[in-house]
């Protein structure tokens, strides 16, 4: 019978890099609600109403919980084939069936020593012989193929050790990737949306111009509170403000004060008559 990861695995992963996402909700009723609300969704599959930042931060992690149960129920999958095959033969078994066949024959040789000797006992000797040399190689043999197929089956087990590694690095960069792209909220009524790297995109550009980022987001988030409305994109906004106010602090500028030039005291130094002061 399939597993469900839902209802069958009793353990799901949180990861480290969820800790930012918690520490950006605004309390600590929200972080009590999220939490809550994964353990509904991995024990029972069920999706909670939320809202806002809590909202989002429970989609990004139910997918991290959806993409670990699934690699789990494929996992218990594949060992139940295993199972159903049996599995590897036992070394055990198998060598001793060849060793019991080598003692019947070593003990028929032995039976043919005690004859009186003749043409026949003669010629019946090395039939024995043989007989138990070609037992002998054929355990020898066995055994060989046994840890042949170890070998192979060792070989199989490191394959699957690197594509489950690569497997993990791939998930680490798409979670790494995921955090740069983890949405906020700012303002002083907390209706301003940006994801951290927009935000710090704003905040180096407001920086290199002597601007403030903060006071465009208070500005913007007090209009909407006024307002009653909701921003659907904030960083275009707060971009096109911050172009502007750029513009007008550059043109403000006074223009550098050129280099004087004295190419006019030469001509009056030559020219100058001294002797009306003397």
């Amino acid at each position: 019978m399939a597993k469900n990861f839902h209802t069958d695995n009793k353990a799901f992963m949180l990861y480290k890099d969820w800790e930012d996402i918690f520490q950006a909700l605004d309390s600590s009723e929200e972080i009590g609600e999220l939490v809550m609300a994964l353990f509904a969704y991995a024990k029972r599959g069920e999706t909670p109403k939320l809202s806002g930042g809590t909202k989002i931060a429970f989609l990004m992690m139910r997918a991290a919980i959806e993409r670990d149960g699934i690699a789990w129920e494929e996992m218990c999958a594949q060992r139940s084939e295993c199972g159903k095959k049996g599995g590897r033969p036992k070394k055990s078994d198998e060598s001793g069936n060849t060793d019991e066949k080598a003692e019947q024959t070593a003990a028929s040789a032995d039976n043919a020593e005690e004859k009186p000797q003749g043409i026949n006992d003669t010629a019946e000797k090395p039939k024995a012989f043989s007989q138990t040399k070609r037992f002998s190689e054929k355990a020898k043999k066995a055994d060989k193929d046994i840890d042949i197929d170890k070998d192979k089956d060792t070989d199989k087990d490191i394959d699957k050790d690197k594509d489950k590694d690569k497997a993990i690095d791939k998930e680490k960069k798409k979670d790494a990737g995921t955090a740069k792209s983890v949405v906020r909220s700012f303002g002083t009524h907390k209706n301003i949306m940006l994801t951290s790297e927009q935000y710090n995109e704003l905040e180096s550009r407001c920086r290199s111009v002597g601007l403030s980022l903060e006071s465009y987001i208070s500005k913007l988030s007090q209009w909407l509170f006024t307002k009653g409305r909701h921003c659907t994109d904030p960083y275009r906004i707060i971009s096109g403000w911050l172009d502007n106010d750029s513009k007008r602090k550059t043109a403000a500028k006074p223009k550098e004060r050129q280099g004087c030039d004295l190419s006019w005291y030469d001509d009056f130094a030559m020219n100058f008559d001294l002797s009306k002061f003397f």
